[in-house]
């Protein structure tokens, strides 16, 4: 098994969940008299990771809970939360979007001025998250960086959601992370824009009705059917759940879409973009 790609904590401090896990290991560990060399040799991981797990400096995804579980012989009692310990990756302040929208049946969204981070590529998140103020630390973005992409797994989860995606124009014509890649970007939108599932459409700058004056706004609806709403500034995210609220929200993103191109021709927008580029 390779080292896993979850990244040190740095400024994060370990989740009573992810202390519990670590303070379990080690006991099972020293239970069983193994060093962490040898727990890392069953494993394939470092001695140093394994005592990273066990500080809880690194949170231990699904399979490498199993992974321990098993070299330890644990008899399951670290597998069992190895899926709560993958949801302590997100950032705390996010965690409960997250959770929703991994279970969710559809998710509906507009965005102003950044490609959604569902449909980011790896160099577009990572020149986004470079070009934070105040700075991140590289291992810090490196951490964000695995938050986000982990996300993305809900474009091809089973059962299938049905995803839609308003993009409006602008974001299309600025060149964030350089020509490169934002070229790599918008040939990403048109591969996922191609899944059955999944609806990419442009809001044209031409449209003159303000429809997305009010701005950025994602309507989410949850396994048992339940609708609510999020939206997100200047970094602080706040989720609706008022049914008022959330049906004024829906009835806002009807106009969007209503005025947005048609897939076909958002991704013939998308292609000429790229050739201009």
């Amino acid at each position: 098994m390779s080292e896993p790609s979850e990244p040190d904590f740095l400024d994060c401090q370990p989740t009573p969940l992810v202390r519990s896990f670590g303070n379990t290991l080690k006991k099972w560990r020293e239970h069983r008299k193994l060093s962490r060399d040898e727990i890392g040799d069953k494993t394939g991981f470092s001695a140093s990771t394994i005592g990273a797990f066990e500080r809880g400096d690194r949170i231990a995804d699904g399979r490498t809970v199993q992974a321990l579980d098993a070299a330890l012989n644990a008899h399951q009692l670290l597998a069992v939360l190895g899926e709560d310990l993958e949801n302590e990756q997100y950032p705390k302040k996010f965690d409960q979007l997250f959770r929703l929208e991994a279970g969710a049946a559809s998710l509906s969204t507009y965005d102003t001025n950044l490609i959604n981070g569902l449909l980011q590529t790896e160099a577009y998140a990572r020149a986004l998250f470079e070009a934070r103020v105040p700075c991140h630390s590289p291992k810090r973005i490196d951490y964000l960086l695995t938050a986000r992409l982990s996300r993305q797994s809900l474009l091809t989860r089973d059962p299938i959601p049905v995803l839609c995606f308003v993009l409006d124009e602008a974001v299309l014509l600025r060149r964030t992370g350089g020509r490169d890649v934002l070229r790599e970007q918008l040939q990403h939108l048109l591969e996922v824009g191609k899944l059955n599932h999944v609806r990419i459409a442009v809001l044209p700058l031409d449209c003159e009705e303000p429809v997305g004056a009010v701005g950025p706004m994602t309507l989410l609806e949850t396994s048992d059917r339940r609708m609510l709403g999020y939206v997100e500034v200047q970094g602080e995210g706040t989720l609706v759940s008022d049914k008022e609220d959330v049906s004024t929200w829906r009835q806002r993103f009807g106009m969007i879409q209503a005025n947005a191109l048609r897939p076909a021709e958002s991704a013939r927008l998308i292609q000429r973009r790229m050739e201009e580029l």
